[in-house]
């Protein structure tokens, strides 16, 4: 009685088969329909190549048609293999092409919540993998079908002499069939090992070849550590395959020696039946030609077999992500507050913030000020709807935020995090990035313009590893305010939005922010002293609690305070740090 794990996998295997047919009737009909009509074509020709070879020997009167219609048959296997094998890789192109920008477009979906969980980035990383042998599964259905044919037809064709021979002629096929079962049964579990140890060994390998981290690494003299990973990791990979293809050789073989076995006992039951030499000729020639075929028949279906898990996690992943309406940004935001939030996250000991009231107006910009670990990320996360707060409540515009779809919420900010994104597109293309519709080459200008970053033309290439313009850190984050800039949303999140800028141009960025801040309500996340003054309000954080708020003279005028403390700690006391 097979067992349910093996049960499931076959269930799996046939559903998968089943689905992939559907995808390529559905993209790429032509293709499939040709496809079948060769392999149905090429099933036909073993058998038919028995019933000519025997005519052609026994001779008579049909003699000249049997030698020309061999030589047809004949002739057209080799040219119908390579026409079928050709037609299967340019359906197996088109759908994956589907399968990549179907994930890419899930991708895209995906909101902010559903990123920071780890699950669904490995997910979607595992599903991307899994588009290249998705794209090879419909063939393999038809291939297996094929194959079953050819056998159907030899084992007629052979039966006519002699029904045992026939049989025999039909189970030497068999030992290869489980073979190839086998095989792909070890390789399902040995790819995933060889994928993990090559995913890493190409992260590694990355860090070594990039322009930014392999100069560190060169500076550092660290490069060889690097190569020693990426060899551990290839090596790995490398053993595993080399178990995997030890062991698939000892099937092979064992198989082969099977069919020898099983073939042998078909020719002895032709001679014993006393069959002629003409039947026993014909029933080698066809058998030989045919077992390729069959042959493939066990590796094709341990294709769908092997396949089968991921194609399962790659449906189930993009049926996942739902539908998304277009993003539309909200210019006009009158208020947004934390009302007495409370948050602890999973498994944590104790709560990321609690009972956090922060609130900001049109036309304010506020601070939050605090060390790392005192909750102001996670004040941000739940104030854009990336979490949900355990207590309390999330307002915009004095109404609840909970109310609002993700897509609905994110399009009342524009946010730059500290990590901003380093998009090594065309300039014009990595500003664009602000906003989800398309805009003007003249508003790409303008948010450049207003984030001091106007130097390089819209056409110019970012990223020397595109034979494009290197630019400094310092460029990069005011490509990156640009983007703010066009999105314009009526909430303004900025977390560090000149930590790679030097000091004069930190003064004209603010002092920008400053001069348009009645458009919008600008929240800005800061270590530094000097961005601080000129704040509506500054709230000081620790362990997950505001502790102190008030404006900047307010803050400084209490030495004994929290945020006087702060800044003593790193060294930049706020009262040195005022303008004088």
């Amino acid at each position: 009685m097979p067992s349910p794990r093996r049960k499931i996998t076959v269930l799996a295997a046939f559903r998968t088969a089943r689905e992939s047919l559907s995808d390529a009737a559905g993209i790429t009909p032509g293709w499939l329909l040709l496809y079948c009509v060769l392999v149905l074509v090429q099933a036909g020709l073993p058998g038919a190549q028995v019933v000519l070879i025997e005519d052609l020997i026994e001779g008579g009167s049909g003699a000249w048609g049997s030698l020309l219609g061999l030589t047809v048959v004949v002739g057209a296997m080799y040219p119908f293999a390579q026409v079928t094998t050709t037609v299967a890789q340019r359906m197996m192109l088109r759908l994956r092409l589907h399968y990549r920008v179907e994930l890419a477009h899930a991708a895209a979906r995906l909101s902010p919540s559903r990123l920071a969980m780890p699950d669904v980035v490995t997910e979607l990383e595992a599903s991307q993998s899994a588009t290249h042998p998705m794209s090879d599964i419909a063939s393999r259905p038809v291939q297996v079908l094929g194959a079953a044919a050819t056998s159907a037809v030899l084992c007629a064709a052979i039966w006519s002499f002699n029904p045992l021979s026939g049989l025999l002629v039909l189970a030497a096929l068999v030992p290869t069939v489980l073979a190839f079962t086998l095989i792909s049964r070890i390789e399902s579990k040995g790819w995933p090992q060889v994928a993990e140890h090559d995913r890493k060994a190409a992260y590694a390998t990355e860090q070594l070849i990039q322009q930014r981290s392999g100069t560190e690494l060169a500076i550092l003299g660290s490069g060889p550590k690097v190569a020693g990973l990426i060899a551990d990791r290839r090596a790995e990979a490398t053993w595993v395959l080399d178990r995997m293809i030890r062991t698939a050789m000892t099937l092979e073989v064992a198989a082969a020696v099977l069919t020898a076995v099983l073939f042998g006992g078909a020719l002895v039951a032709l001679v014993l039946e006393d069959a002629g030499g003409a039947a026993a000729a014909a029933a080698i020639a066809g058998t030989i030609s045919g077992l390729n075929a069959i042959r493939q028949c066990g590796y094709a279906f341990g294709t769908i077999v092997t396949a089968a898990p991921q194609a399962t996690m790659y449906r189930r992943f993009v049926r996942s992500v739902p539908p998304a309406p277009p993003q539309s940004i909200v210019r006009t935001v009158q208020s947004v507050a934390l009302d007495n939030v409370s948050f602890q996250y999973p498994g944590a000991a104790a709560p990321a913030l609690r009972d956090v009231r922060i609130e900001a107006r049109r036309g304010e910009m506020i601070a939050l000020v605090g060390v790392n670990g005192a909750g102001k990320s996670t004040a941000i996360n739940l104030l854009v709807g990336s979490l949900a707060p355990d207590r309390g409540r999330v307002l915009i515009d004095g109404t609840d935020a909970g109310g609002l779809t993700e897509t609905e919420r994110l399009g009342h900010f524009g946010l730059l995090v500290q990590e901003f994104g380093r998009f090594e597109f065309a300039l014009r293309d990595a500003v664009a990035l602000g906003s989800p519709t398309d805009v003007p080459d003249e508003h790409l200008r303008t948010a450049l313009a207003a984030a001091f970053a106007k130097d390089l033309p819209l056409d110019t290439q970012l990223g020397q590893q595109w034979g494009g313009t290197g630019i400094s850190g310092g460029q990069w984050q005011r490509v990156a305010l640009a983007r703010i800039h066009l999105r314009n949303a009526g909430v303004w999140i900025l977390d560090e939005p000149t930590s790679a800028i030097d000091a004069e141009a930190e003064r004209a960025v603010f002092a920008e922010l400053r001069r348009t801040r009645h458009t919008r309500i600008t929240i800005v996340v800061s270590h530094r002293a000097s961005t601080l003054v000129g704040m509506d309000g500054i709230y000081v954080m620790d362990d997950g609690a505001v502790v102190q708020r008030g404006t900047y003279q307010d803050l400084i005028s209490q030495p004994d305070g929290r945020f006087a403390r702060l800044f003593a700690t790193q060294g930049e006391h706020p009262l040195n740090s005022a303008p004088h």
